[in-house]
């Protein structure tokens, strides 16, 4: 039957994604959300709000994100100087050593993943 093959694929494309955007990428210890965070705030000032909007994530996984990133100490955040409420996200020394690794390995990471996903997908 076309119908559940096709479901069968589906499905199978989305145990693949899910599976590449949460499980660490080897050799980083990073997952992809994490990888997109870092990258994003070493680029850009952000608060953990504009993170959450740009990484399409609720305001409580985006908050997890930072904690775990600040534990390992990639990132820290500062307090903004005119909205005491307002934190800003930026990267550490370990944090910018860390993302030139994500900004070497990443791209071959990304390519072989999205190979997977376009042969699962015929």
């Amino acid at each position: 039957m076309v119908e559940q093959r096709q479901l069968q694929k589906l499905t199978q494309i989305y145990t693949m994604v899910t599976r590449c955007y949460n499980q660490p990428v080897a050799g980083l210890a990073l997952n992809l959300p994490q990888c997109q965070l870092m990258n994003d705030v070493a680029v850009e000032r952000l608060s953990v709000a504009q993170v959450a909007n740009r990484l399409g994530f609720s305001a409580t996984r985006t908050s997890n994100l930072v904690v775990d990133l600040c534990k390992r100490g990639y990132l820290k955040q500062h307090v903004a100087p005119n909205d005491r409420r307002r934190r800003y996200l930026a990267l550490t020394s370990l944090g910018q050593a860390k993302l030139l690794l994500i900004q070497q390995q990443l791209p071959d990471v990304l390519h072989t993943t999205l190979a997977e996903l376009g042969s699962a997908a015929e």
